[in-house]
């Protein structure tokens, strides 16, 4: 009986080592994922104090979803804590890093979603962003620049060790990462199929496809899978407008407010809500 219980604190034993080897690996494996940098070149954009860019820019903010994570004053917030990670949406006023980043760091925060240091900013949603045409990140960057300093320090994000570890297998922290080139151009903001694409392709697309045709996996964990647009297009302009403001369908159904948040569509113009269903009409 002795033997046998020392036979069983020697597997045990030996499994809590493998066990230690294993997280260890892991550990470092993750850590140099997460460490990994990315290189981008700057780009030339037009940030202005000019006041309807700014008023552009505000609105994108607004449209777009900037707002909802960064706050109505842009001061930031701090969004879950949780053991693999703590999120930080950044106070982007002159009163947090709005003076410490240049234009450029700014734009590939946006459209690339990478740090200052080449880093992954791991929950930033560039892979909706990176849409957006020079003009309007220019616009978005010169609304940034003209809001006033907010004292708030809501800390950074943090990967924890648990994080690291998940970092080697099922969590990939440059998922939201893109090293593509961004557009140059969009179309004239106007009521049109072609201006409706272009908005399309600023936020819808990271839900919903390249090509508005519905996704089985989102970005977003236990998300369910997302329909096409096609049958959007089909509705009648004032229901279509009525259900981003409201979140309910013309069916009676209540969209999901976190993956389908009226509180940020519902800021899109008449202008906007026009084109996206001119687009989905042509599809």
């Amino acid at each position: 009986m002795k033997r046998a219980l020392k036979w069983i604190a020697r597997i045990l034993g030996g499994l809590v080592v493998l066990l230690l080897i294993a997280g260890f690996a892991m550990y470092m494996i993750g850590g140099s994922k997460v460490g990994e940098t990315y290189e981008l070149p700057d780009v030339a954009l037009n940030v202005s104090n000019d006041s309807a860019q700014v008023a552009r820019g505000s609105h994108l903010a607004a449209s777009i979803g900037c707002n909802d994570c960064h706050g109505d004053d842009l001061s930031g917030q701090e969004m879950f804590d949780a053991p693999p990670f703590r999120v930080v949406a950044p106070n982007l006023t002159p009163g947090g890093i709005g003076d410490q980043r240049t234009d450029a760091e700014l734009e590939r925060a946006i459209r690339h979603g990478v740090g200052p240091d080449g880093t992954s900013l791991i929950i930033m949603p560039a892979k909706a962003y990176h849409g957006l045409a020079d003009e309007d990140v220019g616009a978005l960057i010169s609304y940034i620049r003209s809001v006033p300093a907010v004292e708030n320090e809501p800390g950074t994000t943090k990967i924890k060790v648990m994080g690291r570890m998940l970092s080697a297998g099922p969590f990939d922290p440059a998922s939201e990462v893109t090293t593509e080139a961004s557009p140059t151009s969009r179309p004239p903001v106007g009521p049109t199929p072609e201006y409706g694409e272009y908005l399309y392709g600023t936020l819808c697309v990271y839900c919903h496809g390249d090509h508005a045709e519905g996704m089985e996996e989102l970005p977003m964990p236990d998300a369910p899978p997302s329909p096409g647009l096609a049958a959007a297009g089909l509705w009648e302009l004032d229901l279509f407008k009525e259900t981003l403001r409201t979140g309910i369908t013309p069916a009676g159904r209540e969209m999901d407010q976190e993956l389908m948040p009226a509180r940020v569509l519902g800021n899109m113009t008449d202008e906007d809500m026009e084109a996206l269903h001119a687009f989905f009409g042509t599809l």
